[in-house]
C-alpha cells in the first residue's frame, strides 16, 4: 500500500492540532499506531504525512538544526480543492489561522489563502460547475 501515491511531507509543532485540522478539511486518517510521532492522512489519492518536528528523526544533523531554527512553511504552498470554500474558510476563521487572501475570483476557481498552525501557505480552491 502506497507505492503508487503522491505524498506530502510536513514537519508539524503540535501533530494532533494539525491532524485535527486537516481532518476538519476532508482528508482523511490511514491509521498508524508503530509510528506515534506520524500521522498519516489521504486526499483522495494523495497523502499528507505529518511528522513531529521535535520527535520524528532527521536524516544529516545540519537538516535537523535547519528545520529546527528557521520558519516553517517558507516557499511552500499545500493547494487543497474543495466543493464548499465558504465552509473551508468557516473552519479556517474557526481555528483562529491566519487569512492571507480573502476569498476571491480568480477567473478558473473562487480561492482563498492562508496559513496553517506551522506556517505552511494552503490554497483552497472551488471549481465552478
Amino acid at each position: 500500500m502506497g507505492e503508487r501515491q503522491l505524498k506530502v511531507g510536513l514537519r508539524v509543532r503540535d501533530l494532533r492540532r494539525s491532524a485535527d485540522l486537516y481532518l476538519r478539511l476532508g482528508f482523511k486518517e490511514i491509521p498508524n499506531l508503530e509510528q506515534p510521532n506520524l500521522r498519516y492522512l489521504t486526499f483522495g489519492h494523495t497523502w499528507l504525512i505529518l511528522s513531529d518536528l521535535t520527535a520524528h528523526g532527521y536524516h544529516t544533523e545540519e537538516a535537523e538544526r535547519a528545520a529546527r531554527s528557521q520558519r516553517l512553511g517558507v516557499g511552500f504552498v499545500l493547494t487543497i480543492p474543495t466543493t464548499d470554500l465558504d465552509r473551508s474558510y468557516a473552519v479556517w476563521r474557526e481555528e483562529g489561522l491566519a487569512v492571507t487572501v480573502e476569498p476571491e475570483d480568480a477567473g478558473w476557481a473562487r480561492i482563498f489563502y492562508g496559513r496553517d498552525p506551522d506556517g505552511y501557505e494552503v490554497m483552497f480552491e472551488e471549481f465552478r460547475a
